[in-house]
This record gives structure tokens, sequence and C-alpha cells, in this order.
């Protein structure tokens, strides 16, 4: 067990690196990934970017086969020193709230990795997948057009003006029609 007594209070969290990848993080010592995990269980930053860096780490660590099994491993020493640590009754107070606590904050970082990819026709939209079944029908239908229209001018950019022409009928079908803007003509 690389930290002893896992459940005390981080006096000195370890940051979340500014740039890694899942490298960076599978080249890391033992006990430095265990206080990376350990230090952010829960994010410490609500900022929008200290959220954005804790969302990035705990996906890094979902998505890598490798080092799900290694946060997998980590957050297992840590419930087993800590449950361990509460069945004996070696705890009283303040550190028996605290254990219990972070007992729970690592059964939650374990769902976190365990969590399968989302499953569904818009899986691949993240969010929109969870809007009600009209709005997706929109998403999908809005997604489709973009990418034929990108499809399209990628492949020969001459085709533009039939690529818009395309795209602007969409959003005129699902009644987004950009009419009501001024074009470029009207300026």
């Amino acid at each position: 067990m690389p930290i002893d007594r896992p459940w005390t209070r981080v006096r000195n969290p370890v940051p979340i690196p500014a740039r890694f990848s899942a490298a960076d993080l599978k080249a890391m010592p033992d006990l430095q990934f265990a206080e990376l995990l350990r230090s952010h269980l829960v994010p410490r930053d609500l900022s929008r970017d200290g959220r954005a860096a804790w969302d990035r780490l705990w996906n890094t660590l979902r998505l890598d086969a490798d080092l799900s099994d290694r946060a997998y491993d980590t957050l297992e020493e840590f419930l087993d020193a800590t449950e361990g640590a509460l069945d004996r009754g070696e705890l009283v107070d303040e550190q028996l709230k605290r254990a219990t606590k972070f007992a729970e904050q690592c059964r939650q970082s374990w769902k976190r990795i365990d969590r399968d990819p989302p499953a569904g026709p818009l899986a691949w939209a993240g969010k929109a997948g969870d809007f009600q079944p009209s709005a997706r029908r929109v998403i999908a239908t809005l997604v489709s057009a973009i990418a034929s229209h990108r499809s399209t001018i990628t492949a020969d950019p001459a085709r533009a003006p039939e690529a818009d022409t395309r795209l602007w009928e969409v959003l005129r079908k699902v009644n987004l029609d950009p009419s009501d803007y001024p074009s470029a003509d009207d300026s």
C-alpha cells in the first residue's frame, strides 16, 4: 500500500498536470499516481478550467484500459485499508466520519471508471443524446447535413454553393431557416 491511512485529509494536494497524456499517467511512480487519485477523488477547483481538468483526468483514466486497471487497483487498496480500519473500530469521531466519507468517494470514483460508454442511436453525440426524441431527430438531421456539407466541400471546394444550398434546405426543413439573418449580399 503506497499510502498509509489514505482517508486522512490531503494537506498538499497533487495538482492535475496542465498537460498530460495516458502515457504520462502510466509513467508516474505508484506513490505519485496514488496521491494524484487521492487528491482528486472529487473536484477541488470548481472553476470552469478546474472542473475541465478534473473531467479530463477521469476521462483519461476511464478510456485507457491499463490506466483503468491501475486506478481501479489503487482505489481498491484505498478501500481495503479504509474499510479495514472501520471494521476494526480503530477510528473515532472525526476520523470515523472522514474515513466513511473517503470510502464513499472511492466507491463513486470506481463507478466513474466503470461507466460504460453511452449506448443508443445518438451515443456519439454525448449530452445531445439526452434530449427528447423530437430534439434528438433535429440534432441527428443537422449533424448529418453538416457532415455531408463538410465532406462535399472538402472533396471539391468548387461544389461549395451546391453544398450550402443543400444545408440551407435541411435548416428550413427543421424550421431553423437562416433567412432571418442578413446574407453577405445584403450588407
